[in-house]
């Protein structure tokens, strides 16, 4: 209480005497904490998300306004995670699932690239066109699917297949 009573008197006198009061300090919400590697990959994943179901260029920018991110933050995780990416593949080998399922990042990523938002889409596309001229999917052939061919013929009015009687011949022949 003796402390409330010593700053009243105190501001008191610095307006009657035209001393200036020391501005107080903002508080530090300015101050955010850095995110893990995993809560940048989450955020990313939702971005990559909702880019493969639409989202424009103003879309990403809210999600990265919404979420608190900065695009250079973001960015710099990516390329860090598009290294070890890329670093993971030994002897130019990987298991079938595993590169579907790197070609499926790789086009979400280099679809986010051509949104152009900025940094984020510019480091995206560059890791994305990397996977897919690194990890090419396999090409698997399959027993006699070449050469086999569909017969379609045209009988009156619609399509049908060879050794299909039109309808409307038999109806007519009755």
């Amino acid at each position: 209480m003796l402390n409330k009573i010593w700053q009243f008197f105190k501001r008191l006198f610095q307006r009657l005497f035209g001393t200036p009061t020391p501005p107080t300090p903002p508080p530090n919400t300015a101050i955010r904490p850095t995110l893990t590697d995993a809560e940048y990959e989450s955020k990313f994943m939702e971005i990559l998300e909702g880019v493969n179901a639409g989202w424009s260029r103003g879309d990403v920018a809210g999600f990265l306004i919404a979420k608190r991110l900065k695009d250079g933050e973001l960015a710099a995780w990516l390329r860090r995670f598009g290294q070890r990416l890329l670093e993971g593949e030994h002897d130019g080998t990987a298991a079938a699932d595993a590169v579907a399922s790197l070609q499926e990042l790789a086009q979400r990523l280099v679809l986010l690239g051509r949104i152009g938002s900025g940094e984020l889409s510019e480091v995206a596309r560059q890791i994305g066109r990397e996977i897919l001229t690194r990890f090419p999917l396999p090409e698997v052939e399959e027993e006699d699917v070449k050469g086999r061919v569909i017969e379609a013929v045209f009988v009156g009015d619609g399509l049908g297949f060879s050794g299909e009687v039109n309808r409307r011949d038999t109806e007519a022949a009755e």
